[in-house]
């Protein structure tokens, strides 16, 4: 029951993951957005003061004022125009939680003009609320004068530390260097501030391998091993800090990752050590990969470990063919293409990766769930075709393999500009055998094809 289970969980991760592998950290999960991200989708972003809160009466909603106490991000036109300004003051609309002098980010848009206008500044110099206008805060009491704002539409607000205050107003430029900003979260990756660790643990999550590559020299191994050790780290973080660990480390720090791999009290491979496996292998090459295989692709291996293990190799694959030929990558991957529960995902990657050598192996093991082939007739076909379309689903990305590789002979260039072409010989073996497929288990091959489709 529990393989049943685990097999559609394991071919949606291997979707997810062969859709994610370029565009960021290749053993983190998605990230959420960042502070400088959400800045970019706001007018202004700012940090205020809480002043008072004012609670809502018979003939006045509640209401929060603040004072400004940072501008983070913001056009000046639309800042002069809704009136924001250091030191200034502001009514947020609604009761916020907290005492005088906390802190909160705040996020807006200049807003659509209402009438009456919408409560939006007020005076700090005289301590009177103005409607729909700001007296400027350096002007004396009794003598500021007023100009019309336009409204504000506050979007959220969170309540922040200290500390995260001053992470913010550290923030690198968002349009510089992703590989120079990667150098100020580092330092911010085990903040006691959960807000700062986790908005730097999303920027590298986020990032390109090369820009973590490109910052190794910066990473400590000594923290990293003492959070990897941590029983409390979370998962999303375990992963990168392998990855980490494996590009700054040396051979000792490769047995202390190889030894966290499982879990110490079920034995399970930890949910998040795809990294530390990653790391492992940046560390040891191919003969590290060799004794990965035996542990994992033997019998006592999981198929959690074997995920991890195909996901590594399309990282090597794609990123450091250097530290693990793509020879060897190919040469396991058809290892884990000869279990069925991997086997989605394996041989969607080695169809990605252009292996078409790989076919006549393939064809063995289709061969093998196929088992005693006799000619059938288009009615009986069809009223076994569910039934036998689930019995072989193993064979059904087999035949998805040989159909991608009569496309990529036939195409000139893909989107991304590269397509590696079989051979004559290979596109020959693969239309005989789509032909003996169709004649011998017509009822395959209309339920394969919406099923799988190789990304180039």
């Amino acid at each position: 029951m529990l393989r049943a289970t685990l097999r559609p969980l394991m071919w949606f991760l291997a979707v997810f993951w062969l859709a994610g592998l370029a565009l960021s950290c290749p053993f983190c999960l998605a990230p959420p957005q960042t502070f400088a991200e959400q800045f970019q989708l706001s007018d202004f972003a700012v940090v205020a003061e809480l002043v008072r809160v004012d609670a809502s009466g018979v003939s006045q909603p509640g209401r929060s004022l603040l004072k400004v106490r940072s501008i983070l991000s913001g056009k000046p036109d639309d800042l002069q125009a809704c009136g924001l300004q250091l030191a200034g003051g502001i009514v947020y609309p609604g009761e916020l939680t907290g005492q005088s002098g906390d802190l909160f980010l705040l996020y807006g848009d200049r807003g659509l003009p209402q009438s009456p206008p919408l409560l939006q500044t007020f005076s700090l110099s005289d301590g009177t609320v103005k409607g729909g206008s700001v007296t400027p805060l350096a002007e004396p009491a009794g003598t500021a004068t007023t100009v019309s704002v336009e409204p504000v539409d506050w979007t959220e607000n969170l309540a922040i530390s200290g500390l995260c205050f001053g992470y913010l107003q550290g923030l690198p430029v968002r349009s510089g260097p992703a590989s120079e900003r990667l150098r100020y979260y580092a330092g911010h990756l085990e903040s006691e501030d959960a807000e700062v660790a986790g908005d730097a643990w999303a920027e590298f999550a986020g990032a390109a391998y090369e820009d973590v590559k490109a910052n190794r020299d910066l990473y400590q191994p000594a923290k990293l091993r003492a959070w990897i050790s941590d029983p409390l780290v979370s998962p999303e973080r375990l992963g990168l800090y392998g990855l980490l660990l494996g590009l700054s480390g040396d051979r000792s720090d490769a047995d202390f990752l190889r030894e966290r791999f499982l879990d110490g009290g079920t034995g399970e491979f930890r949910f998040g050590a795809e990294g530390l496996l990653g790391g492992y292998l940046l560390l040891t090459g191919e003969s590290g990969l060799l004794r990965v295989e035996q542990d994992f692709l033997g019998s006592s291996g999981r198929d959690t470990m074997r995920l991890a293990l195909a996901q590594s190799l399309d990282f090597f694959r794609v990123y450091e063919p250097r530290v693990i030929s793509a020879e060897q990558c190919s040469r396991c991957m058809r290892r884990l293409a000869a279990g069925r529960v991997l086997r989605f995902t394996a041989v969607t990657s080695l169809a990605r990766w252009g292996d078409w050598g790989a076919l006549p192996e393939l064809m063995r093991l289709a061969d093998a769930e196929l088992g005693p082939i006799r000619q059938v007739s288009v009615v009986e076909a069809g009223v076994r075709g569910q039934q036998g379309a689930a019995r072989f689903a193993g064979v059904r990305p087999i035949l998805e393999f040989a159909e991608q590789c009569l496309r990529a002979g036939s195409v000139e260039q893909s989107d991304s500009g590269v397509v590696i072409r079989p051979s004559a010989e290979q596109m020959q073996l693969a239309e005989r055998f789509l032909q003996r497929v169709r004649a011998e288990h017509p009822e395959l091959l209309p339920a394969a094809e919406p099923e799988f489709v190789a990304p180039q």
